[in-house]
């Protein structure tokens, strides 16, 4: 209990799902608003508990994850503020067993508490007897409250209700998450769009949860016990950022089982979807109820189901789901470490490796391409050849290298050709090269346009230590004469396009992987009224 100096408001219908109330100096949202019946009280207690009571329930939570409880009789309004704790946070010790989940205790095992179906007179097993609110009379369908020792038709059967067939049975137990589970309801929803299966599981000492079902698509789910009625298109929690998916209103279509409030046929709930996947953050509003619920779900592998409840032959799932894991941003986060680190190093070995050698200029030339000497050579006696042109002797150091040739002339509308062989001058072994320096503009109906330049370069790999000379062959337009060029002998550095194909080699498994993760997540947010792929046109 905690004393408020705030004036709490004394009646029912004064609270309203969503309210904010300011209370012992903290804001609290209203999240569940019910009239409650004392049906038993046993031990010690600080307030009598006549069977039969009546008290109003209101409970709140804060955006702490704080949980309070606000409790109204005709003489007092009280205030009580605590915290949500797991069973096993309590340690308690000397517990009675429980029936049919004590393995130590054999005759026991799989023991259910029975009661009658008040319709058609069958047996029906509570599973989570002192918890379930409601159950499905396996016989004829009804659907039973049994939180009254009265036992009593909540809802009669339809044709639908008899025709469901889970895929995980009623009873079924399973190990998953280290934990034992049993299947003891079953819910069909339906909303405008889609179909989907919910099934309730129930473990004693951990209380429910839930396993989602669509399309071959699962999810464990578990309710959050305080949570403010928060809004907005993203969630902080827990770290991570939550992402509005999907709005909508569900319709219970079927049920089977028991469950811990009393469900009908027809129930609606507004459903609000956040993913960060591989979670989901929901809020249901039960407008019929009064109160709304979050829950944080998980997407778990449909193998992993058929593992934990020895199930065979579930179906595979199919396209993409709203907090399905997209693979390929897990492999993403595998490699691209690796990826940056090896790209790192491919630029490191490309200008800092022994390969990479200073440039050197070895030598520099300037020669005259002169059509009448080609002239005067093709009358002669001799055989007709193009003019050589040959650079003086120089030194190629430090073995294996790149040579690299530039050339420059200053062409106008123009082309002049060169045909390069870089000679050993001992032994006579040639490296042929060539190149075309080319240089055209004018201007048209678009304006001025040029193409071509007035240098070119030409490279030559792996050219062994030794004493060269260059023999240049040259041809030109015809429309030039006479024309100088500049011819200049370069040693060292790499290869350009060996790093342009390394990089290739290297980018093309990580931007496969960008871009699948790309394609799986527009298809994820192909299905939501929220996608940021989507312009504010679409």
């Amino acid at each position: 209990p905690t004393e408020v100096t705030e004036q709490l408001p004394p009646k029912m219908e004064m609270y309203e799902v969503g309210k904010t109330l300011q209370l012992a100096d903290k804001w609290w949202t209203v999240t569940d608003v019910k009239n409650a019946i004392c049906r038993a009280g046993e031990g010690e207690l600080p307030f009598a508990a006549p069977p039969g009571h009546r008290r109003g329930s209101i409970d709140l939570t804060n955006k702490n994850g704080e949980f309070a409880s606000i409790e109204l009789s005709k003489d007092d309004v009280e205030f009580y503020v605590g915290e949500f704790v797991r069973f096993d946070d309590l340690k308690f010790t000397n517990l009675r067993p429980v029936p049919g989940w004590n393995a130590e205790v054999a005759q026991e095992k799989n023991r259910t508490t029975a009661l009658a179906c008040p319709s058609c007179g069958a047996v029906v097993n509570l599973r989570a007897a002192g918890q379930s609110m409601s159950a499905v009379c396996g016989s004829c369908g009804v659907v039973i409250d049994t939180a009254t020792p009265e036992f009593q038709v909540i809802q009669k059967a339809d044709i639908a209700t008899r025709q469901l067939a889970p895929l995980l049975p009623i009873g079924q137990r399973g190990k998953l998450f280290a934990l034992e589970y049993e299947v003891i309801g079953f819910v069909a929803r339906t909303d405008k769009y889609s179909k989907w299966s919910e099934y309730l599981l129930f473990n004693p000492w951990q209380g429910f949860r839930w396993l989602v079902s669509f399309n071959g698509h699962w999810s464990f789910v578990d309710r959050l016990p305080a949570m403010p009625d928060l809004s907005g298109e993203t969630i902080e929690m827990g770290g991570r950022d939550y992402k509005l998916f999907d709005k909508g209103s569900a319709t219970v279509s079927g049920v089977l089982g028991e469950f811990y409030w009393k469900v009908r046929r027809g129930e609606r709930a507004d459903i609000t979807d956040f993913i960060a996947p591989p979670e989901i953050l929901s809020k249901e509003t039960y407008p019929d109820l009064h109160e709304f619920t979050w829950s944080l779900g998980e997407y778990v592998d449909s193998r992993l189901i058929a593992e934990a409840f020895g199930v065979k032959n579930l179906p595979s799932s199919q396209g993409v789901y709203l907090n399905q894991p997209n693979p390929f941003a897990v492999r993403w986060q595998e490699v691209r470490v690796a990826f940056f680190v090896t790209l790192l190093a491919l630029f490191l070995i490309h200008f800092f490796s022994p390969f990479a050698r200073h440039e050197v200029t070895r030598n520099e030339s300037t020669f005259l391409f002169d059509r009448e000497q080609q002239r005067v050579s093709a009358t002669s006696a001799a055989p007709a050849e193009t003019p050589k042109l040959v650079t003086p002797h120089f030194l190629i150091e430090g073995g294996e290298q790149r040579v690299v040739i530039e050339t420059a002339a200053d062409v106008d509308n123009s082309w002049l050709d060169l045909d390069f062989d870089l000679v050993n001058a001992k032994t006579n072994e040639s490296f042929p090269a060539a190149v075309e320096v080319s240089y055209y503009h004018g201007t048209d109906s678009d304006g001025a346009w040029s193409e071509g330049s007035r240098a070119a370069t030409a490279s030559i790999p792996g050219v062994p230590a030794g004493e060269y000379f260059l023999v240049v062959e040259a041809s030109a337009d015809t429309q030039i004469q006479k024309m100088p060029f500049t011819v200049r002998v370069r040693t060292g550095g790499v290869f350009t396009s060996n790093l342009i194909v390394m990089l290739l080699l290297v980018l093309f498994y990580p931007v496969m992987l960008l871009w699948r993760r790309h394609r799986f997540e527009r298809a994820r947010w192909d299905e939501s009224d929220f996608s940021p792929y989507q312009s504010s046109d679409d």
